[in-house]
């Protein structure tokens, strides 16, 4: 039997390619001992060729795929989220709405895809993470790990009206809701309207105040038995976690210094 093609993929804009894909890709190779291929998910008028490491490494490949757009009404309703007072991420981080393109048709070229956020830190070998069995499954991170306090509806503008439908529509207490920053899904999950089913979520619902990661939870919700919790542990070490923890050994986190007390 063939082994299935895998690739580790990431979305970014040419601010973010400038600022962080040779640091990136270098700790993937180095510290991950990945020499598969990496997809770079950009727009249609991104300037990679301006990014030395793109062009160095013979197995990074860039795919470059249409904006998410949404309609004039939609984006009135996104800025106007009351977002707690941090930053509207509709505003400050609208390419986030990109990572739907993981859902296009075209990378159902590739069997596996193991997506990471752009600016994540490796810290060991990932090959034995992409031997995990993630057949016709999407897997990821609780965003509530590891006390699992938070609820998915703290995703969402919880003063808008909609909120009451979607409490009917779905389970906005589950506490295993993921984050969007690490996933790890068969392309097989993928189908010709799949992004578009995601958008009309959006459309409907327009009060996520985390950009696509509230819409995607309530998409797999409706997927039942698609979405599984990516496992704590491999081996000895954590997959993954936002902190470093002291004498831990962690394979991925987002920040390189403990968690403030």
């Amino acid at each position: 039997m063939k082994e299935n093609k895998k690739a580790v993929a990431v979305v970014a804009d040419f601010k973010f390619l400038r600022k962080y894909a040779t640091t990136f890709i270098s700790n993937l190779r180095n510290q991950g001992n990945y020499q598969g291929e990496v997809l770079i998910l950009t727009s249609l008028i991104t300037p990679t060729f301006l990014i030395k490491i793109i062009k160095k490494d013979n197995n990074v490949s860039v795919v470059r795929l249409p904006k998410i757009k949404f309609d004039k009404k939609t984006k009135k309703r996104f800025l106007s989220l009351n977002t707690n007072d941090q930053p509207n991420r509709f505003k400050k981080k609208n390419f986030q709405w990109f990572k739907l393109n993981l859902f296009h048709m075209r990378l159902k070229e590739w069997d596996k895809i193991f997506y990471l956020d752009i600016n994540l830190t490796i810290h060991k070998n990932l090959n034995d993470l992409l031997k995990i069995e993630v057949d016709d499954l999407f897997l990821a991170k609780a965003d509530g790990y590891p006390d699992y306090n938070r609820l998915l509806i703290s995703q969402f503008d919880k003063g808008q009206p909609e909120i009451k439908q979607m409490e009917k529509k779905f389970n906005l207490y589950a506490n295993d809701y993921f984050q969007t920053g690490l996933m790890y899904f068969d392309t097989s999950i993928i189908h010709k309207d799949m992004i578009d089913d995601i958008l009309k979520i959006a459309e409907e619902f327009p009060v996520s105040i985390t950009n696509e990661q509230g819409v995607l939870n309530l998409y797999f919700q409706n997927r039942k038995g698609v979405f599984k919790e990516l496992p704590e542990y491999l081996g000895d070490d954590i997959i993954y976690y936002y902190w470093m923890i002291k004498n831990k050994s962690i394979l991925i986190t987002k920040q390189l210094v403990e968690q403030y007390k």
